[in-house]
């Protein structure tokens, strides 16, 4: 199956006629925070975004792609680099190589697709008219916190403690770590924070969250959890802690659940941004996207085996159910 098929089958989308293509040839950077394998099919469904509308690589695109593999303190280098390539444009998925390739140029158009609080980190004036030389997708993550939490709260009765595992290097934990704190207040729970973002640091958060007898775990919207993913996982599964994740394939991997933006979607959508910023649209007036679609996964193997019974009406909302 070719990218742009496999991709639209990824997303759901049917797969349409290539729009008729541009006239000359663009340079495109892509800078992943996190590892190619576990961006792959976001970017796949960024580039079908784009080919639909006539950008193809090697037709009339080319394109440099960096990746920091989840370790955050390597993207100024990378991002340097990828300004250095003087792209048309240049695509920065995450909010942590959002800021990195923000932090370089005020004149090379940025468009990104998970970024929680785009206004609130200083990547635009506003959602309506951001205002600068950055536009895309907001995940929705620190919207959709409280509900993360109520979601546990449902699933493991009796919930009086949650522990959020962040990552102080990521510039958009903070705020979602503040949102986490104002739901765990108003569920009257008792919460502590954990930094971590080294294998090292994913074992003593996991002890220290056990010592401290946490009922239920919040894993913050970072790539260095998603590049550890299975060995968080593990240690959920070691410690017997339910543990609620910020994208799909936790759960697939044998994480507990999930309740986030369709990741897809908005690498999808984000392309539509790209496609008229190529075309001449100025990024300070495309608005700010929020998700269309916030997806519910849950893992009856992992419920089974941290001895937990989804409720029915948990069941009858989830997206995705692996058993």
């Amino acid at each position: 199956m070719g990218l742009l098929a496999a991709a639209a089958a990824a997303t759901g989308r049917p797969r349409v006629a290539w729009a008729q293509a541009p006239t000359r040839t663009f340079r495109l950077g892509v800078l992943q925070a996190g590892r190619p394998q576990d961006t792959q099919r976001n970017t796949d469904a960024f580039f079908t975004g784009l080919a639909e509308e006539g950008f193809v690589e090697g037709r009339n695109l080319v394109i440099k792609t960096l990746y920091a593999g989840g370790r955050l303190d390597r993207l100024p280098a990378l991002a340097a680099e990828i300004v250095a390539f003087q792209p048309d444009l240049i695509f920065a998925p995450a909010a942590p190589a959002t800021a990195a390739v923000k932090a370089l140029t005020t004149t090379i158009p940025i468009v990104f697709c998970y970024v929680n609080e785009p206004v609130a980190l200083g990547f635009a004036q506003n959602l309506a008219h951001p205002g600068g030389n950055l536009t895309g997708m907001s995940n929705f993550s620190v919207d959709i916190a409280g509900k993360r939490i109520e979601l546990l709260r449902e699933v493991v009765p009796g919930m009086k403690r949650i522990g959020a595992w962040y990552n102080s290097e990521a510039v958009n934990d903070a705020v979602e770590l503040r949102a986490v704190e104002a739901a765990a207040a108003r569920f009257d729970l008792d919460y502590r924070a954990y930094n971590a973002h080294t294998p090292a640091e994913y074992d003593a958060a996991a002890a220290a969250t056990r010592a401290w007898g946490a009922d239920a775990v919040y894993i913050n919207s970072n790539p260095a959890a998603l590049a550890n993913r299975h060995q968080i996982i593990a240690l959920m599964a070691a410690s017997k802690t339910p543990a609620m994740y910020f994208i799909d394939v936790f759960v697939a991997d044998g994480g507990l659940m999930c309740y986030a933006a369709n990741f897809l979607d908005l690498a999808h959508r984000a392309a539509g941004h790209a496609v008229k910023i190529l075309r001449g649209a100025n990024p300070a007036e495309l608005p700010i996207e929020q998700p269309v679609k916030v997806d519910l996964s849950v893992n009856l193997k992992t419920a089974n085996a941290l001895g937990l019974t989804i409720p029915q009406s948990i069941m009858l909302r989830a997206d995705a159910v692996i058993e």
